[in-house]
């Protein structure tokens, strides 16, 4: 609330027509909130006092507030197994038929709970749902500092951290009886809240899942997935039920994983940073930086950024949505950034006995590094599992490249990610395409405010 107190006004004295003060007195109140001024006036005689009480902090957070903290984002997750899959809920969601469809391409039987006897379906099963829930799309509140004490019963959550497991499963695993303190489940705290994630041991995928689980009851073991939140109790723990978990992939994993599936030789300058976990919460870095130049440098660079072709609606709607977004990040006076877009053809060289994981590796590798958002087995997985079309952008400032990179992220659904062009490298020649060559028949450049077909080099 704002008061303003005004004292003095005018009159004409002496029939001269001259402004001078009375002795009225005149007070002006303003109640609610104001914003901006409250009066002006010429010239004021008197005194003019403003005092302004400061909104009570105690007032709570707005809705945008909490809606921000509440800000959804999309669920992957890369595992080094796959331990939980509650086969009859996972369906129901966006994502959940593809996860059906890799259990029954599997062989298993589907109506069975017990996936440990289904022998080596379920170990297949394993090996077909991991790049599913690399890919997918599915939007899950993390549970984190920030949101723990605004989730809900029904909300559709996803947890990541070191947890133990309490009542570890029997063999043969049993029903559940409804009661946490008998039934297994795993627990951690996040702040002074506690979190219990139920689970059925029948849907437990493996043998070594429920021999993980008993590990994790003598120490905590880091765990990854996703649920439901079925209560939160009047001590503010949450209760979810479990719809799928595991433990993350560690860096060790992967790079044990592209030898044994690797056919070239390694290319040099793969360092362990191109083997992280970028989707697990613990190990997400931003992308690498493009490589220093002088300070006075001029030198651009050439990006090739890559995108989910089934996504793509209509023919020329790549080429919409990466000029859209150049009109974003270039300025007005140097738009002469040029744009290609093809199809990513990699079975050439898969028929010549190259693997996705050896495509990945040469793609990403340079000494000194390039500038990429891939690790190598993020973007072996998108090879196996995803019909990529790429758009080839030259001509960038170094530090438009990671503002493009982050308008893309939040403005088209298609986009996976981006890596800089080196055409000196075989494999970039041979793939990503020259802007000039056969494989780019329309190239278009940004010429003032609107995207204009390219008619020069």
């Amino acid at each position: 609330m704002e008061n303003l107190n005004w004292e003095g006004c005018w009159s004409f004295w002496g029939g001269a027509g001259e402004c001078r003060p009375t002795l009225a007195k005149i007070q002006n109140e303003v109640s609610g909130q104001v914003s901006g001024p409250v009066i002006q006036a010429g010239c004021i005689f008197g005194d003019v006092n403003v005092t302004t009480a400061a909104s009570s902090a105690d007032a709570g957070p707005t809705d945008e507030t909490l809606a921000e903290e509440l800000r959804k984002s999309t669920w992957r997750a890369r595992f080094s197994c796959v331990d939980f899959v509650n086969l009859p809920r996972i369906p129901m969601l966006s994502d959940g038929t593809a996860v059906l469809g890799a259990a029954r391409r599997a062989g298993l039987d589907v109506a069975a709970p017990l996936f440990l006897r289904q022998g080596l379906a379920a170990g297949q099963f394993v090996h077909l749902v991991k790049p599913v829930f690399e890919t997918w799309d599915t939007e899950a509140t993390a549970l984190c500092e920030s949101t723990i004490k605004r989730v809900h019963p029904g909300m559709l959550v996803s947890f990541e951290a070191r947890m133990r497991c309490r009542n570890a499963p029997k063999s043969p695993p049993m029903e559940l009886t409804g009661a946490p303190e008998q039934d297994p489940h795993l627990f951690f705290r996040i702040g002074e809240r506690s979190v219990l994630i139920s689970f059925d041991p029948r849907w437990l995928t493996t043998s070594t899942a429920s021999g993980t689980l008993h590990d994790a009851a003598r120490n905590p073991l880091e765990y990854s997935g996703l649920g439901l939140v079925r209560s939160v109790l009047e001590d503010g723990q949450v209760r979810v039920s479990a719809l799928v978990f595991g433990q993350p992939q560690t860096p060790a994993q992967s790079q044990f994983e592209y030898m044994q599936e690797s056919t070239l030789r390694s290319p040099a300058g793969l360092t362990a940073a191109d083997f992280r976990n970028e989707l697990a919460a613990s190990s997400r870095e931003a992308p690498h930086p493009a490589r220093p130049q002088e300070r006075k440098s001029v030198n651009r660079l050439d990006v090739t950024l890559f995108f989910d072709e089934d996504k793509l609606l209509f023919p020329g709607h790549l080429q919409r949505e990466v000029m859209t977004q150049l009109l974003r990040v270039v300025p007005e006076y140097r738009r002469d950034t040029g744009v290609a877009v093809a199809s990513l053809a990699i079975y050439g060289v898969l028929g010549q006995g190259a693997k996705s994981a050896d495509i990945a590796a040469h793609i990403l590798a340079r000494e000194p590094d390039l500038w990429k958002t891939f690790t190598v087995p993020g973007l072996t997985t998108l090879l196996d599992s995803v019909n990529l079309a790429v758009a080839t952008v030259t001509g960038l400032g170094q530090d438009q490249v990671g503002d493009l990179h982050e308008v893309m992220q939040v403005e088209v659904s298609s986009y996976l990610g981006g890596v800089e062009l080196d055409r000196s490298i075989p494999m970039h020649r041979r793939l990503l395409g020259h802007p000039n060559a056969t494989a780019w028949p329309e190239r278009r450049k940004v010429a003032g405010s609107t995207p204009a077909l390219a008619t020069g080099a």
